[in-house]
């Protein structure tokens, strides 16, 4: 997924963060961040909206694009895209601390995919190719000492992990729900890592709240909506959901789950996914009308803001 990014410099090392977008390339301003210069302090007649996250949002064109789009890219409503690929929670919230607190958004939009519960999740060779971190690896505990092996080793745990992933498509049983032998997903199930994410959206919210609005989105990962695994056993399957949504509302944030939708339009066959995770221009449309219309519906949109969704 992250080909289209090119090798060598495309990231810099961050001692606090791991890595960051090279300022010196190309379309990257100074706070590393993919978008013309921002101006600071932000102007008053503006209304600048931030989304952290991922390779999901990070797509160009993708569903931030789109929601500009609905927005009408007027000159008094600013989208910035923070998404910066392979980034956790953790770094989204520290990036935002050190990099981004100073553009005082009116909005933020933190968009939460299901294997943003490490600490780190990628590093990077020499050639800035991204690989796992060992923490993520020691994350998905070894059952053998041919696991344990396995795990040390990138190639083997992506060969492992591609030949799990196989024979589930073929139906044949490696675990019982796709999310447990993979070394980012399995995470989002396991109850640990969530008072961490929970502090987390402590502090990202005490540092947007002094200026502006903070609101979550969750997307869902594609084998979630498979009907076998729902009728199996749908509470578990939805967990990470669930657990986001508890967060939400025990700190009176405004949280747009996307499973609902996605399962709906699953079921009408429509191809939402590319590979599980990242999002197919259908996806990325259904994406952006979905969140227009939750900010128009909890009042997150910029006074005056006239409905472009049929755009």
């Amino acid at each position: 997924p992250y080909s289209n990014l090119g090798t060598g410099d495309w990231v810099i090392r961050d001692d606090a963060l791991g890595y960051r977008l090279n300022p010196q390339r190309s379309g990257i301003n100074q706070l590393s961040v993919r978008h013309a210069d921002i101006i600071i302090p932000k102007p008053q007649d503006l209304y600048r909206v931030v989304v952290l996250g991922d390779s999901i949002p990070w797509d160009h064109p993708g569903f931030v694009t789109y929601l500009s789009d609905m927005f009408g890219r007027s000159e008094h409503v600013e989208i910035i895209n923070a998404g910066i690929p392979g980034y956790t929670t953790y770094q989204e919230v520290l990036f935002f601390e050190q990099y981004l607190s100073q553009t005082n958004p009116d909005l933020v939009i933190l968009t939460y995919c299901l294997n943003d519960n490490h600490r780190f999740l990628h590093r990077f060779d020499e050639n800035a190719h991204m690989l796992w971190t060992q923490e993520a690896m020691e994350s998905l505990e070894a059952q053998s000492f041919v696991d344990k092996l396995v795990r040390r080793s990138y190639i083997l745990s992506e060969i492992k992990i591609r030949f799990l992933a196989t024979r589930a498509r073929q139906k044949t049983k490696a675990c019982d729900f796709p999310w447990q032998c993979t070394y980012d997903f399995h995470i989002a199930w396991l109850d640990e890592p969530w008072n961490a994410f929970e502090g987390h959206i402590q502090r990202l919210k005490s540092q947007v709240e002094k200026n502006g609005r903070l609101a979550i989105v969750t997307f869902p990962y594609e084998p979630q909506l498979d009907q076998t695994s729902l009728s199996k056993n749908a509470v578990y399957v939805l967990k990470p959901q669930h657990r986001v949504n508890d967060v939400c509302v025990r700190h009176a944030l405004p949280c747009l789950d996307l499973f609902p939708l996605f399962q709906a339009r699953h079921a009408e066959r429509l191809h939402l996914f590319r590979d599980g995770i990242h999002l197919t221009e259908a996806g990325h449309r259904l994406t952006a009308k979905a969140i227009y219309d939750f900010l128009r519906v909890r009042g997150l949109l910029p006074t005056g803001q006239r409905d472009n969704t049929t755009s």
